[in-house]
């Protein structure tokens, strides 16, 4: 490897002047919560959503051995969890798009005027092929709770059926062009753990706790062979990372099979980011508490690798694993660097790896709706080069949108220049009146309102009429 490690102790710093090493573009997000496209989605209601991390009180931790995410539970214009499924006939149908991605099987807890409820919807009416997804289950209460909602295409209602004991067990399967799934009423009392294992998954593409952020909807992508835990979170908190893999080497290629190390550096959060939601380095202490690093699966089996060295640079934590501790294999897309800082709090980060050179990861462009004014002060007909939608390339690559459409639900359209390109981080804020353009401002150039202040669906489609974006507030 490159980096070079000499025996330290925790509190080992460079002396003045010392170089610091190169920095490549990295994944900072949200260590496997990747924005799903909604429309509507800012439909949801969340109490507290301004609150620190670990501070909600509807916050749940959902875990997967090593591997921890805080998520928060959806909600919907006060409806049930009945209203909000939507089951007709033979698929859900949801006032948000849930279902957007059609091989995957998603978990996520809904929040109803009276009680939660533990969701799973399985498939999409736009799947081409049909699945299988057969659930193991503890704790749940028969005598707390019960199925409000039942999503069985199959013509059957006895797949919810018998329950064994304390356990259950549900197999459901759903065809092409349909969804299967159900809600069980009554979880989140605020004590017990909730416990689902996959005994089989069958031509389901990912399996996904969906969650809500109070600005978009999010997911966490689950190993489809290991159990995942969910309970109400209390004081517990999960927090982010900023991991960097292979500081010194671009890109990040290794042999899995071969004796080596993988050097893993922990820098401090990134620029304008909510501290409250980051692990700073030096809150970090590999000598009382485990740092465990290695591939999603490798975690979620509650295993990992524990580093060989440590030091601290500039600020920056340095740590040395072995690489066939970590167990990457060629699929792998991501490595995970996870741990603890006390007693209730966690910390989690990623980093794209290449074993192999196999290039999995996906690390492209991502544009993603980060503000909007829909509503601005003094009446929107007054003021219309201040209502504005601001669009953000959030992934590592800049963005060709010549020839993208903007519209919203009534059928007005925009259409961006032939030749725009937005980099890599870079935002560019759509106004409704007119106003000169430049690579940071847009006009529409239109003598009305186009945003509903009520709620209203911002739809991208790019050159080719494909949707690839959804965001509904």
């Amino acid at each position: 490897m490159s980096e070079d490690y000499e025996p330290a102790s925790p509190d080992e710093t460079p002396s003045e002047g010392a170089s610091s090493l190169s920095r490549r573009e990295y994944v900072l997000g949200a260590g496997g919560l990747g924005a799903l496209a909604l429309g509507g989605g800012s439909l949801f209601e969340l109490t507290n959503q301004d609150a620190p991390s670990g501070s909600r009180p509807d916050s749940y931790v959902v875990q997967q051995g090593y591997l921890r995410w805080e998520v928060a539970p959806l909600s919907h214009g006060g409806q049930t969890i009945e209203d909000f499924y939507n089951y007709r006939a033979s698929s859900a149908n949801p006032p948000v798009d849930l279902t957007e991605e059609p091989g995957a099987s998603r978990l996520f807890v809904y929040d109803g005027p009276v009680g939660s409820s533990l969701v799973f919807l399985h498939g999409s009416p736009r799947a081409d092929h049909g699945g299988t997804a057969f659930l193991k289950f503890s704790g749940l209460s028969r005598s707390k709770g019960e199925w409000a909602v039942r999503d069985d295409p199959m013509g059957s209602d006895d797949d919810f059926e018998k329950w064994e004991g304390g356990n259950a067990k549900v197999k459901w399967e759903w065809g092409a062009g349909e969804t299967d799934g159900g809600a069980f009423w009554g979880v989140g009392d605020g004590s017990s753990t909730i416990t689902v294992t996959p005994k089989t998954l069958r031509n389901v593409d990912a399996w996904r706790f969906v969650s809500d952020d109070g600005d978009a909807t999010t997911s966490v992508d689950l190993s489809t062979a290991k159990p995942v835990k969910i309970r109400p979170a209390g004081k517990r908190s999960v927090k982010r990372a900023n991991v960097e893999i292979m500081p010194s080497d671009t890109p990040n290629t290794f042999d899995p099979y071969e004796k080596g190390d993988i050097n893993v550096v922990i820098r401090s959060p990134p620029e304008g980011a909510d501290g409250s939601e980051w692990v700073e380095p030096s809150d970090v202490d590999p000598g009382n508490y485990s740092v465990y690093f290695g591939s999603r699966d490798y975690l979620a089996g509650q295993n990992g690798a524990s580093p060989q060295k440590y030091i601290r640079r500039g600020g920056d934590l340095y740590l040395k694993y072995k690489t066939k501790a970590a167990n990457f294999s060629l699929d792998s897309a991501y490595g995970y660097l996870v741990g603890k800082t006390g007693s209730y709090t966690w910390f989690r980060g990623k980093d794209a790896v290449r074993p192999g050179d196999f290039e999995n990861a996906t690390s492209g462009p991502s544009l993603t709706v980060t503000d909007t004014n829909v509503d601005p002060s003094g009446g929107d007909a007054e003021h219309l080069v201040k209502e504005y939608v601001e669009f953000t390339n959030e992934g590592a690559e800049s963005l060709d949108m010549g020839g993208y459409t903007v519209a919203d639900t009534e059928g007005w359209e925009f259409h961006f220049p032939k030749t725009f390109t937005l980099d890599a981080g870079a935002s560019v804020r759509l106004h409704t009146g007119s106003g000169q353009w430049d690579e940071d401002d847009l006009y529409w150039d239109v003598n009305e309102p186009v945003w509903d202040n009520d709620g209203d669906t911002i739809t991208v489609t790019d050159a080719d009429g494909t949707v690839v974006l959804r965001h509904g507030y």
